[in-house]
């Protein structure tokens, strides 16, 4: 690997590191950042298997959660049979902002956890189940707002530099 190339795979490894400081999982934090620092946002997994030293087992399960989660999607890879793993059109951060519906998931699932200790007269957990509920309800409801508002920001940004 040339050598500005390698500067940019350690960029990667350095930011990987952070999304898995904070909870990322390890080996989706670094097909993720692979992927952005890489020239057309997308590789075929035998490429990733390589630029990160890691299993084809590795790669799969890593592309699955990224999928999942909507920040990695599958295509064709042209003139081959081999799939390409590649970025969405709006950049990984904007499609987990258009993406709300974990934050409903939890909310629908904490009322019966609420529940649970009010029967059980546990004050503690009934007092933290229900800030938890109200947090993610806020989250889910302002999720769309805060992506029509990066939209909005980002094609103001893109206008000035062009204009």
């Amino acid at each position: 690997m040339p050598a500005r190339a390698d500067a940019l795979q350690e960029h990667a490894e350095r930011l990987a590191a952070l999304f898995t400081v904070a909870g990322f999982p390890r080996m989706a934090s670094r097909v993720l950042m692979t992927l952005m620092m890489s020239t057309d946002a997308a590789l075929t997994a035998v490429e990733l298997k390589e630029r990160l030293g890691i299993s084809a087992a590795a790669v799969s399960g890593a592309v699955k959660y990224l999928e999942r989660l909507g920040m990695v999607r599958r295509r064709a890879h042209r003139g081959s049979r081999k799939e390409l793993y590649e970025l969405p059109e709006a950049a990984w951060y904007t499609a987990s902002l258009r993406q709300p519906p974990f934050y409903a998931e939890i909310a629908a699932l904490l009322p019966d956890g609420i529940l649970a200790a009010q029967q059980a007269e546990a004050a503690g957990p009934l007092a933290r189940l229900v800030e938890m509920q109200e947090f993610f309800e806020f989250m889910r409801t302002r999720m769309p707002g805060l992506y029509e508002e990066w939209v909005a920001t980002r094609a103001a940004e893109v206008a000035e530099r062009e204009g």
